[in-house]
């Protein structure tokens, strides 16, 4: 008895691991749509090392050297910041599933004692740590349509809406007259490899 017991125990347990064998484990972690959970960002800012990397960003920008105690809010709602994928072209079919990667979040917050937005950049997985400080908002002031993904080719520095159909230019550096245009996958994936 206890022999058939531990044949079906193993058994089972082949068959659980075949299964999980079968599962893509390429498909994104996050659905399509989401975005950073913006309390969960607050609590990645509220960190030392956050308050060390403002510091610092203060410090190049001519602040006074007192900046140990610089107050740093949230002033909006986080945005993943996807990376052009170059290598998802190769796949079979050219889909626009995997055209990007995730780079960073891109947090505008307010630093006490400056008149703007800044943007605080943070890993874009837990626990979130903090990566770069960069004036401005460039990230969250770029406009896309509901569920569109934000994507940037970082050697052109073009700025694309991006959705499993097709991707949006928003804007470009290196080729401004490309704003506004809509390319499917076979136009987007020929663009990057011409750029």
């Amino acid at each position: 008895m206890s022999g058939s017991v531990l044949r079906i125990a193993i058994g089972l347990l082949v068959v659980g691991l075949g299964l999980s064998g079968c599962a893509d484990h390429g498909a994104p972690a996050t659905a399509w749509e989401s975005e950073p959970d913006g309390s969960v960002i607050d609590s990645a800012i509220d960190t030392p090392a956050a308050q060390r990397l403002v510091g610092s960003f203060l410090r190049s920008s001519g602040a006074p050297n007192d900046v140990a105690a610089v107050t740093l809010q949230r002033a909006g709602a986080p945005v993943m910041v996807y990376a052009t994928y170059p290598s998802s072209a190769d796949d079979p079919g050219h889909s626009l599933e995997r055209a990007g990667i995730e780079s960073y979040i891109a947090v505008p917050v307010r630093v006490a004692g400056r008149n703007a937005a800044d943007t605080l950049q943070l890993e874009p997985s837990p626990p979130y740590l903090p990566r770069a400080m960069a004036s401005g908002v460039e990230e969250t002031s770029r406009p896309r349509a509901a569920g569109a993904r934000l994507l940037l080719d970082f050697p052109t520095h073009t700025w694309f809406a991006w959705t499993r159909t097709h991707v949006t230019v928003i804007s470009s550096e290196e080729t401004p007259a490309l704003a506004g245009d809509e390319l499917n996958a076979e136009a987007f994936y020929a663009w990057l490899q011409s750029r």
